[in-house]
């Protein structure tokens, strides 16, 4: 029979106080010089696999960075599934995340990398364009627009607020995946180009006609490596310009308010963009056109809205002069 018993203050009248693991008495401490190596190696066994979900968890970040992300923001469940869909079958390799809450989508804006946004005009795309829009970080993501209006006025409004591309509902699938196709193409290229070369080119396209806008960014954008800005004003061109400057300005002669010539005197007046080469987009073939603008300080001028080889050859020697 055992006679030890415990006082108050938990110490063994025999032995001293029960070891807090295995209850045999000790003389200091909580824990008995076995159980406490016990612990120990616990210890150590759970910072080995904290450590190795850490490496895991950041090799996943990695991979995260370099996987092209495609964001769908469409508030109508069933179009953002469909649309989803489409996408995923069609083009395996990219991700594409489907969100149907603009709070959602900007906070995903905020963690991930995305390559390209698509939204929805007719299910509050237009809202989610302008937050996207107002927010810096975000003011380079390439945006894709789909509604079901093709109202002159209302695409023009789209292109104003700065959509890449625009897609007319009902639109065949085929259609929609080679629209995405092409704009993450074109981003993975020039994204190769800056890796290749620290060499890139910045060009203005202004033109009040927001088709040919469409059709002239189209064409630059597949033959050069740049960074494009458009407006569809003298206004918001200039505003731009002021901004961010530009190696080449492309500007239209047939503008309201202030043509293309106008423009040219305004930018030849401002001591921080004189010294930028501008070039005259015309469709004309009246000769006493042609006569001002040859007559004005434009290095020269190219057909619109087809850009022709040769002007393509135009642009690239005067960008070249840049270099």
């Amino acid at each position: 029979m055992n006679n030890r018993r415990l006082t108050l203050d938990g110490k063994n009248r025999i032995g001293g106080r029960p070891c807090a693991g295995c209850g045999k008495p000790i003389q200091s401490g909580l824990y008995c010089p076995l159980c406490l190596e016990k612990f120990r190696e616990r210890a150590r066994s759970q910072g080995k696999r904290i450590e190795a979900m850490k490496s895991k968890d950041l090799i996943k970040v990695a991979e995260n960075r370099h996987e092209i992300v495609v964001l769908i923001v469409i508030s109508d469940d069933r179009n953002l599934s469909i649309t989803k869909l489409i996408l995923e079958r069609s083009l395996t390799k990219y991700k594409f995340i489907a969100l149907n809450n603009p709070l959602n989508a900007i906070n995903m804006l905020n963690i991930r990398e995305i390559s390209l946004v698509i939204l929805d005009a007719d299910y509050n795309g237009l809202d989610m364009l302008r937050r996207i829009r107002r927010d810096d970080r975000f003011s380079d993501i390439p945006v894709l627009m789909m509604s079901g209006s093709t109202r002159r006025e209302f695409v023009a409004e789209i292109f104003s607020l700065g959509v890449q591309d625009y897609v007319a509902k009902p639109c065949e699938p085929k259609d929609l995946v080679d629209r995405v196709d092409k704009m993450l193409a074109e981003k993975e290229k020039l994204a190769a180009l800056k890796n290749k070369s620290n060499v890139m080119f910045s060009i203005m396209l202004i033109d009040d006609d927001i088709f040919d806008l469409r059709q002239e960014r189209d064409t630059i954008k597949n033959r050069f490596p740049c960074e494009l800005t458009t407006a569809q004003s003298a206004y918001e061109g200039m505003k731009l310009l002021e901004n961010k400057g530009a190696d080449l300005i492309l500007v239209s002669f047939n503008m309201p308010f202030v043509n293309g010539i106008k423009f040219l005197s305004l930018v030849k007046g401002n001591n921080k963009l004189k010294n930028i080469p501008v070039i005259i987009m015309t469709d004309t073939q009246d000769i006493s056109t042609i006569n001002e603008i040859e007559q004005s300080e434009a290095v020269g001028y190219i057909k619109k809205p087809t850009i022709t080889e040769d002007g393509l050859s135009f642009i690239e020697d005067k960008l070249r002069g840049k270099k």
